[in-house]
């Protein structure tokens, strides 16, 4: 008995296991086979039977999903989306006061497999740009391979969502030096075109201590069809998370250029173009505060600056904001250093939707101040 018992099992695991390998006739015959010989009743195949049908229309559905179907939120594709309606009132004489799209993008990513994924990332306001498109290969938590075009991993502002800032702006020097709107290679938006690899490791608790980056890019920027040197850029970044709330981080840029052409340079060379940068954010209930320092040097010429922000929620859905924002140009020149002091407030409707206001009070280096304060209001919209 104990024999015909074993033998039994062993024939029934087979018979679950040629699920994988066989087709559903051969699992038939098999089971008219096991109730010809006593070994199964005709009840019990009848539930294997229904139980084998039931797992196959699973594996079609997969399959049908990751590979010929859109299913809008699947893990194979997820949509998502970003809408910044934007007003600017300007203070400055001959400045028209304006409505605008800030920023209108879409979103599609997902997973082919467990390791495999990828992202397609495109704004559409003003002018159609591709902002990322790349794919990644995950090994586990602390590899992981990715290639194409995103956001170099440099300045925590810089890598922060639009969607996620708590100011409608970003900060003078990560406009300036992150590769974004004042760059000297011009408006990178903070992205390139290269291969990185990235990871977390070091886990306590439920929390990573460390998190690294290290990436090779052109150096060209975003959205652009050939490189404009024969040089590769090197851009690297640590994370340090000692307790829950409380991030720490430190990035290195290494490049060269050739910057954009102007009356004064028609002809422009290549140079340095190299930077680094540490932040600071901590976090803890309503409280958020966030420091980061970043320097650049272009050439000959040295940049640097700062700022310190920190919001809080007096209401659970009303988001007080300060910001100090100061960042100079070039160090050897005395008079040109801009300080911007921001206040304002974020009142968040729900998971989506957000309404922003900042009132920016701008103070430069010059023998007369300019009037060019501005009043920012932004409603947002995320999916």
């Amino acid at each position: 008995m104990k024999l015909l018992y074993i033998t039994r099992t062993l024939l029934i695991l087979t018979l679950l296991f040629s699920t994988v390998i066989t087709k559903a006739q051969s699992n038939d015959e098999l089971l008219n086979l096991l109730i010809k010989k006593n070994l199964l009743s005709q009840q019990e195949a009848d539930s294997l039977r229904s139980d084998l049908a039931i797992k196959e229309q699973k594996k079609r559905d997969k399959d049908g999903e990751n590979q010929h179907n859109i299913s809008i939120g699947s893990k194979a594709l997820q949509i998502s989306g970003l809408v910044q309606a934007r007003y600017q009132g300007f203070e400055q004489s001959g400045v028209n006061n304006t409505f605008d799209l800030h920023r209108a993008r879409l979103d599609a990513k997902g997973n082919i497999s467990d390791q495999w994924s990828y992202e397609v990332y495109t704004e559409f306001a003003a002018t159609t740009k591709l902002l990322d498109a790349y794919t990644s290969y995950k090994i586990a938590d602390f590899l992981k391979f990715s290639a194409g075009q995103f956001k170099i991993p440099f300045s925590y502002e810089s890598l922060t969502s639009d969607s996620q800032l708590e100011f409608i702006d970003r900060s003078q020097v990560i406009e300036a030096l992150a590769g974004r709107s004042k760059d000297v290679i011009g408006n990178q938006n903070g992205r390139d075109i290269g291969a990185q690899i990235s990871g977390s490791f070091a886990k306590v608790n439920d929390l990573y201590l460390f998190d690294y980056t290290f990436g090779v890019f052109n150096g060209a920027g975003y959205d652009v069809t050939a490189d404009n040197n024969n040089h590769k850029d090197i851009v690297a970044r640590l994370g340090v998370h000692p307790i829950k709330g409380l991030d720490f981080g430190g990035s290195l840029y290494s490049g060269e250029d050739i910057p954009v052409a102007t009356a004064k340079v028609p002809n422009p060379v290549t140079q340095a173009r190299n930077r680094y940068g540490v932040d600071g954010r901590y976090v803890t209930g309503p409280l958020s505060v966030t420091v980061e320092y970043a320097h650049g040097t272009d050439g000959s010429i040295n940049r640097d600056g700062w700022y310190a922000q920190a919001g809080y929620f007096i209401l659970p859905k009303l988001q007080l904001v300060a910001k100090y924002d100061t960042y100079d140009p070039n160090k050897v020149i005395s008079t040109d250093r801009s300080t911007i002091y921001t206040g304002g407030f974020n009142y968040v409707f729900n998971a989506w939707t957000k309404l922003g206001v900042d009132y920016l009070d701008k103070r430069e280096e010059t023998p007369t101040q300019i009037k060019n304060n501005i009043l920012e209001v932004q409603l947002q919209i995320a999916f």
